[in-house]
């Protein structure tokens, strides 16, 4: 009698508790997650912190709470699951009645881009394991990774050396300025300008005072197709991604020699295939404005790159124009050519494999190719 009445006690209790864990385990139970950050550069480690709040008297002895976000948000020591875009982040909790849990993680940003965490799904369990209880968490966190520039001013091969790798020492821009005494710094100018001779004699910072000769000024175009008559979605993303690393090269070099520059590119930043372009500016302010349009940038192109070239060809008035493609053909060669006959120097960055029969001398070209995958095997690229 006295086993009967025990377990029917157990039944009671157990049954209890599965009900109690069925109203209440999600019930005044605050969950928050957010990145310590809304900008980062390719490559930088953000931090993403978890924090749950128990406000109710029922403990939860297991709590699990799983992070739905992009593929190129990696998580430091996380078991995560990752599919074609997307990394599932699971993560387990034990909260006592009224306490506050709080949990950090080191977050890589793989890749450029604007990236949210999408969702998150909590699950609850009781002592025993046989009540499952789940919602999702409402988050708004988000992040834009900007596109990290390569080292070109350092070396760039050329296709025309299809035999062997040739390194050539070039600057990406040339000097537009000529030196006319000393001036004092202020915060424009960058720490390779200072004429440390004059410091030191004045007591204070002074720098080159560098008058302009000409006025150069840039633009720089980017082919989202990542082959001819490619529509849509781009199909070689790697070598469209690494274009638009040439781009923020050269955008971030203007801030050296402070030069204006203009952006196009036959790609969108938003739902709406609209092409992308912005005034001409230089500067801090701007070159931060651009590389936002960069990680923004969908990879599905807006128009055929000759139509495109053909439809902005009176907008370039620059004294240099850079084009940065995954692929060369006629469409950019002919652009080239016309544009040197007004006098504007173009130059052509392709990312991607060149045939020999497309070289042109007399056109500027460069194949980044072998020089990509040196940098990829020395981890030089984020």
């Amino acid at each position: 009698m006295g086993f009967f009445a025990l377990a029917l006690l157990l039944a009671v209790v157990l049954g209890g508790e599965i009900l109690l864990y069925r109203k209440f385990s999600l019930s005044h139970l605050e969950y928050h997650c957010a990145l310590d950050r809304e900008e980062a550069t390719e490559g930088d480690v953000v931090e993403l912190v978890e924090t749950i709040k128990n406000r109710k008297w029922l403990p939860e002895p297991w709590l699990k709470s799983e992070i739905t976000t992009s593929k190129w948000l990696d998580f430091a020591g996380a078991q995560s699951i990752v599919t074609d875009k997307t990394r599932f982040v699971p993560s387990f909790f034990v909260v006592r009645s009224f306490q506050k849990v709080q949990r950090s993680w080191h977050v890589t940003c793989l890749k450029r881009g604007d990236f949210a965490i999408q969702k998150v799904g909590l699950v609850a369990s009781d002592l025993f394991g046989t009540v499952n209880v789940s919602r999702a968490a409402e988050v708004d966190s988000r992040i834009l990774v900007l596109p990290k520039g390569m080292d070109l001013d350092a070396f760039v091969l050329s296709p025309r050396y299809l035999s062997g790798d040739v390194v050539v020492h070039r600057q990406l821009l040339e000097d537009p300025f000529y030196l006319a005494g000393v001036r004092e710094y202020t915060e424009h100018d960058s720490m390779n300008q200072i004429h440390w001779a004059a410091t030191v004699k004045e007591g204070k910072f002074m720098v080159h005072n560098r008058e302009h000769t000409s006025s150069q000024n840039l633009t720089v175009i980017l082919n989202m197709q990542s082959m001819p008559f490619e529509t849509g979605q781009v199909t070689r993303e790697e070598e469209v991604e690494y274009a638009i690393k040439v781009c923020a090269s050269f955008f971030e070099q203007t801030l050296v020699d402070q030069t204006p520059v203009q952006f196009f590119a036959n790609a969108s930043t938003t739902e709406e295939l609209v092409s992308t372009y912005s005034g001409e500016y230089w500067g801090d302010e701007h070159v931060h404005d651009l590389l936002c349009l960069l990680a923004k940038l969908h990879l599905e192109s807006t128009d055929d790159i000759g139509v495109y070239l053909n439809g902005l060809f009176d907008q370039v008035q620059t004294s240099d124009c850079v084009l940065a493609t995954a692929y060369l053909n006629e469409d950019l060669l002919s652009f080239a050519r016309q544009k040197a006959e007004q006098g504007v120097r173009v130059r052509i960055y392709v990312t991607g494999r060149v045939s020999a029969s497309m070289l042109s001398d007399d056109c500027e070209i460069y194949c980044l190719r072998d020089y990509l995958e040196e940098l990829e095997e020395q981890g030089a690229l984020a």
